[in-house]
């Protein structure tokens, strides 16, 4: 399976694609699916296929797990503006 960006280009956090990174950031940013769809032109359901398919290459298993994980690799900011700290 080719993890490629039409214009050939991979997203860091491994090896997501362009729109699962854009899925996973809009997420742990706090948007609802329904406004992460609209905001990006694409159905809820690709968004919860896209939600799935990250959670199974990140081996995450929950919603506070992603957040986790996008806060930890400065996908987006922790609520304080610190770094979470390492488990």
């Amino acid at each position: 399976m080719d993890n490629r960006h039409p214009a050939g280009e991979l997203m860091p956090s491994q090896d997501l694609t362009r729109r699962e990174y854009e899925v996973l950031a809009l997420l742990a940013a706090g948007y609802p699916m329904k406004q992460v769809a609209y905001r990006l032109g694409i159905t809820y359901r690709t968004v919860t296929f896209h939600k799935y398919r990250v959670m199974q290459r990140l081996a995450v298993r929950s919603n506070a797990g992603l957040l986790y994980y996008a806060v930890k690799n400065n996908i987006v900011e922790h609520p304080s503006g610190r770094q979470a700290r390492a488990a």
